[in-house]
């Protein structure tokens, strides 16, 4: 089973599960990258979630042990993630079995990657929870520049901090929109603000990620 823990700061989670619930997951996105046709870059970043989860269960990143007086829970197994990163893997993951056979195991993993990141950005971000819910679901990995722009949001998501990842979100979403740069003066015609510059990502295209403080 998966679940969650929230990291520091906004920054993302700590992705958990037991051995067997991270081995399906790693074995689903496998498959997916190598059968998806969205999937351009097959040594890219939806890939990394397999690599990931594998670390996690290999006992190479976080090892949680039972509570005490609980030890019927197990052992799990916990790796983390920046929210820009899952949200974007978790629509590949998604979007892609639209196009592909697949098995009720395939589904049931990918529904309960679903379910634990609705739950946990509801937690993390309180009433805004709905609204990124709502725009994470839109993003649409087709466009073949999605998963690029991902490089630039991320490097951003790193180097803001904790109230600015709060209040910020949803409008990094919203720039993954391909058509986010030519409504941008329009958007900032209308009065609309806290909007990203396409400039300022520009920018970020090929800069190190600054450490997240998770």
């Amino acid at each position: 089973m998966l679940s969650y823990q929230l990291l520091k700061n906004h920054a993302g989670i700590l992705l958990i599960g037991d051995y067997t619930s991270l081995n399906w997951l790693h074995e689903v996105v496998h498959d997916v990258n190598e059968r998806s046709p969205l999937v351009r870059d097959k040594e890219g970043m939806f890939l990394s979630l397999a690599y990931d989860v594998r670390k996690a269960f290999e006992q190479q990143r976080e090892i949680l042990l039972p509570p005490q007086n609980q030890e019927a829970v197990g052992v799990r197994y916990g790796v983390r993630i920046l929210w820009p990163v899952l949200l974007m893997q978790q629509r590949m993951l998604r979007t892609s079995l639209g196009y592909l056979d697949h098995s009720a195991k395939v589904q049931a993993i990918a529904y309960a990657l679903e379910a634990i990141i609705e739950e946990a950005l509801r937690e993390d971000f309180g009433k805004q929870g709905e609204s990124i819910i709502d725009l994470w679901q839109r993003l649409n990995p087709a466009y073949p520049s999605v998963f690029d722009m991902l490089k630039s949001r991320g490097a951003i998501f790193c180097s803001w901090t904790k109230r600015q990842r709060k209040a910020n979100l949803q409008q990094l979403l919203i720039s993954f929109d391909p058509m986010y740069d030519s409504f941008y003066q329009l958007r900032i015609r209308r009065g609309e603000t806290n909007l990203m510059s396409p400039d300022e990502m520009a920018l970020w295209e090929n800069a190190e990620w600054p450490d997240p403080r998770w």
